[in-house]
């Protein structure tokens, strides 16, 4: 699963670099010829949804999500467990409701056609919608497969995870 962490963080990476070029081209298009290219706007809008996302997972997995040590360093194994255990509960419980909380807005936006933007460029929004429900699906997943090694064994250097 981290591999599939790592393959979906690429596809985030390379989504940055396309939209470089849009707001590239963009610029250009105002600069050289009073022309901004159409839609930039609702394009970033929904990409920084989409690629925010997107990289989730291998945060999780890498330990690159929000923490402190200050503190940790200083509690015993069993408490410092403890304590994860809890975080990684409270995680995957967080992300399961946003899964959860996030279905039916998506089959609504499937159902009228829900779009951003006028005029020339048209975004539909049931992609990155369904694209939040699926990536907050596999950062519960993530939370459940560091609880379960917290308890139950350990993940080799290969796998990819650190300091679990």
């Amino acid at each position: 699963m981290v591999r599939l962490a790592r393959a979906i963080h690429v596809v985030s990476s390379v989504w940055v670099f396309i939209l470089a070029l849009v707001i590239l081209a963009d610029v250009f298009g105002r600069v050289l010829f009073n022309q901004p290219l159409e839609g930039t706007k609702e394009i970033l809008q929904n990409s920084v949804i989409a690629i925010t996302f997107l990289q989730l997972p291998l945060a999780i997995y890498t330990g690159a999500m929000l923490k402190t040590t200050m503190f940790s360093q200083h509690l015993s194994p069993l408490l410092l467990r403890l304590i994860r255990s809890a975080v990684f509960l409270l995680g995957a419980a967080l992300f399961v409701a946003l899964a959860m909380a996030s279905w039916q807005p998506a089959l609504e936006a499937v159902r009228i056609g829900e779009y951003e933007g006028e005029g020339a460029l048209r975004i539909y929004t049931w992609p990155v919608r369904f694209l939040m429900i699926a990536t907050s699906a596999f950062a519960a997943f993530a939370y459940l497969t560091l609880f379960i090694v917290t308890w139950f064994g350990t993940l080799t250097a290969d796998d990819g995870l650190r300091d679990v």
